[in-house]
């Protein structure tokens, strides 16, 4: 069965040539690495040149340096993702059920979770064993219906399941959710904009690993993994000309920085300064 999630490294190198083919890029000699994260040949046309790319991911509630408060039960619910798909991948009668979880708001995630996300994934199934759902019915469960199962009783404050495609669907991550890190109100935090170029100003000064780039990029990537990675709309009311973000811009290393938003996408060059693109009205699938 294929892995359900990547490793960072692996999703940064993916985020980076995705982005760089919206351009018509194509990559050659790419080197993987830390300090810069990739040193890569990128050809378009009769041009080429060689560019050091330094990725950095984007969070809507935090600064650069800091852990995001969504981090935890991110990282825990793709633990339990992993751990249903697993389960459900043997049952093809649950197989076509969809899920929609909201955790406790006062539940606290300990550092290592693997051993909780494989026991709630567990009850999980069992209480859909017991509560079978027919096609085309959507089911609200609330904690008081959680009686008998220990877990689902402590960590859940509701449970919606609904069965919309027929059992010949193979078990995805993509059908169980988790409300706590996929609803909630979105907009660009330019704060996080400037503290993310002023970490990698005062970091990418002594970086090792330039090699012999032609041009040295800074990428903010707003990777839609969870609530706190996404930026909003392109049409949002931003202060692109904010003096502390034209100044770092301006005095930083890195002779090109851009921020994307991936799931909505739009980019924007911020040096140097360009207007705002919207290329894709329609979400990722």
């Amino acid at each position: 069965m294929p892995r359900i999630y990547r490793t960072q490294k692996e999703c940064e190198q993916l985020l980076i040539r995705e982005f760089l083919g919206h351009f018509g890029y194509r990559i050659s000699n790419p080197v993987w690495q830390e300090r810069p994260d990739s040193l890569l040949t990128l050809s378009r046309g009769n041009r080429r040149k060689r560019v050091a790319i330094e990725h950095i991911e984007y969070f809507n509630d935090t600064v650069a340096g800091q852990r995001s408060p969504l981090t935890p039960i991110d990282d825990f619910w793709k633990d339990v993702q992993a751990s249903l798909a697993r389960r459900i991948s043997h049952r093809r009668h649950l197989a076509g059920i969809s899920a929609r979880v909201k955790l406790k708001s006062d539940l606290s995630i300990p550092g290592s979770s693997a051993e909780l996300a494989r026991q709630l994934a567990m009850e999980l199934v069992a209480f859909m064993e017991a509560h079978p759902i027919s096609q085309s019915e959507r089911t609200l469960f609330h904690n008081r219906n959680f009686n008998g199962f220990r877990m689902l009783k402590s960590m859940l404050s509701r449970l919606t399941l609904s069965r919309w495609t027929d059992d010949a669907v193979h078990a995805s991550r993509c059908a169980w959710t988790c409300s706590n890190i996929t609803t909630g109100w979105i907009a660009l935090s330019l704060e996080y904009v400037k503290s993310a170029i002023k970490n990698k100003n005062k970091k990418a000064t002594n970086y090792e690993n330039w090699h012999s780039a032609d041009e040295k990029w800074l990428l903010i990537a707003a990777s839609g993994g969870n609530l706190s990675n996404n930026a909003g709309q392109a049409r949002q009311n931003v202060n692109w000309a904010d003096f502390e973000l034209l100044d770092l811009c301006r005095k930083s290393p890195f002779d090109r920085i851009v921020f994307w938003e991936r799931i909505r996408g739009w980019y924007k060059w911020l040096k140097p300064t360009k207007k705002v693109v919207q290329y894709d009205k329609l979400c990722y699938k």
